[in-house]
């Protein structure tokens, strides 16, 4: 069974083709065929990714809304569209308009389409072959279709009645789903469209399951693993809560436990809040552009709302503010970006602290306090923040703007180097192969994992170096 399986309906075989052709390209098992109802459910099961190409083209077979149905509930659909989109129940799942004629739109489009790809799959596309793989899914999708656009039309829409047809009868209130003729059942969760939010009248609910001060502190990673109630999110979102159309919006964005991994009805919530000037939805527009660049949100609207949330005084949005304006040069922008760190420290954001610490101890446009920085990362470091756990350990290590202490700063390494922050693993590696106390096999070790590790800041070649000069070597599994 191939990795991938691309679902096409009657008429659409040859761009299903090219669209497998050219994934194949990129090094990913791919195949596209119209499957016997018996098989249905075990590719469902068996495949790491379903691809629904949808363009109106052919007609609906129910198969296909079978499997683009199972495929969904089981997390694993993406929609690729051309000349046509996808039926509304099938609009949480990510979608990729790959019928653009802009050639840089196409192959940054594809390129976004192969990511979410490389999501489910276990082997990893070939990103350089990428302009050749677009070369070829664009000669397959371009062709001609067999009718005209009356055609594309009429079979767009039996096709979308054939979907809530299905929807309507075969679930029965969303839980069960007649796929084959031998009377098999397949249980399936309800498959929760997220509609377009109403702008109702907004309501002053307090956001379940987490404390709103609290949540912008902390990354929408770890925010999103703490939401809850999702039945409770959604109804108070769809009533027109900002804040919970907000936690609707992470939600669909992390995909956590009752939300489908959806950017399509992330970026709908995220609207809905925003537009009631809630700055959590401004924040997390910002942070679903930067995720899914295909959710619909352009980048200057993503990053006007990042302002509009860090002068409203969401915490999160004042860091990374502040490190979009730091991106420029200009002195004017780096102070800027400064006072922003400044803001979300005395708030008693970790991320603000360390990067307020680290701009008084860089920052060509700051005042050049390592003391004072030191006591920012100090605070930063008092929570957790590894960054600022790192920075402080080199500031005792080399006796910047605190006094020397080898030992506190070996302490610091320890700590957040038990989370696997590769800067502090090296940094401690190292104090252990040349300091007061040296212990060479835990160097030793901590350098043959961090040979084995790949990373952002590219650490792992400086531990192979590290091996090499200690003529030692690791065999990574």
């Amino acid at each position: 069974m191939a990795e991938v399986f691309i679902a096409a309906s009657s008429g659409e075989e040859a761009q299903a083709r090219g669209l497998a052709e050219a994934l194949a390209t990129l090094g990913h098992e791919t195949s596209a065929a119209a499957p016997a109802e018996e098989d249905i459910a075990k590719l469902a099961n068996d495949a790491k990714c379903v691809i629904a190409l949808w363009s109106g083209r052919g007609a609906p077979p129910a198969w296909m809304a079978v499997l683009a149905t199972l495929a969904l509930e089981r997390k694993k659909l993406i929609c690729a569209e051309f000349r046509g989109a996808a039926p509304a129940p099938f609009q949480t799942a990510p979608r990729f308009d790959l019928g653009v004629r802009d050639r840089a739109a196409i192959k940054e489009r594809f390129a976004a389409f192969v990511a979410e790809i490389d999501k489910h799959t276990t082997a990893k596309a070939n990103t350089a072959g990428i302009p050749e793989a677009v070369i070829r899914m664009r000669a397959a999708l371009l062709r001609a279709p067999r009718g005209g656009p009356n055609r594309q039309l009429t079979t767009l829409a039996a096709f979308g009645a054939a979907v809530a047809v299905l929807f309507a009868v075969g679930f029965g209130a969303g839980r069960l789903i007649t796929a084959v003729r031998s009377g098999t059942l397949f249980a399936a969760a309800p498959a929760s469209a997220a509609a377009t939010p109403a702008s109702a009248t907004p309501t002053s609910a307090p956001a379940p399951s987490l404390d709103w001060n609290a949540l912008q502190k902390m990354s929408w990673e770890d925010a999103a693993r703490r939401l809850t109630d999702s039945d409770g999110i959604k109804a108070r979102a769809m009533a027109g809560d900002a804040r919970a159309q907000a936690l609707a919006c992470l939600g669909h964005l992390a995909g956590v436990e009752g939300f489908l991994p959806s950017p399509t009805a992330a970026r709908e919530f995220c609207d809905a809040s925003a537009a009631q000037n809630e700055p959590a939805g401004l924040y997390l527009s910002w942070v679903l552009q930067r995720a899914s660049p295909h959710a619909g949100i352009d980048a200057a609207t993503a990053q006007q709302r990042l302002e509009r949330a860090a002068q409203a005084g969401w915490t999160a949005a004042q860091v990374d503010y502040g490190q979009v304006l730091a991106r420029n040069p200009a002195v004017a922008s780096q102070a800027e970006a400064g006072r922003w760190w400044l803001a979300a420290a005395e708030s008693g954001d970790p991320r603000g602290q360390f990067f307020y610490g680290r701009w008084l101890r860089d920052s060509p446009a700051g005042p050049r306090d390592p003391t004072a920085a030191a006591r920012f990362l100090e605070r930063a470091a008092e929570s957790g923040q590894l960054d600022a756990l790192h920075m402080l350990a080199t500031l005792y290590r080399d006796g910047i703007g605190v006094s020397r202490n080898p030992e506190r700063a070996r302490q610091l390494y320890e700590r957040a180097a038990q989370s696997s922050h590769t800067p502090s693993m090296f940094n401690l590696a190292d104090m252990l192969r040349d300091g007061a106390a040296p212990d060479r096999a835990r160097a030793i070790a901590l350098y043959g994992q961090l040979a084995c590790m790949r990373d952002e800041r590219q650490i792992q070649p400086m531990a192979e170096a590290r091996l090499r000069a200690l003529h030692e070597s690791v065999a990574c599994r």
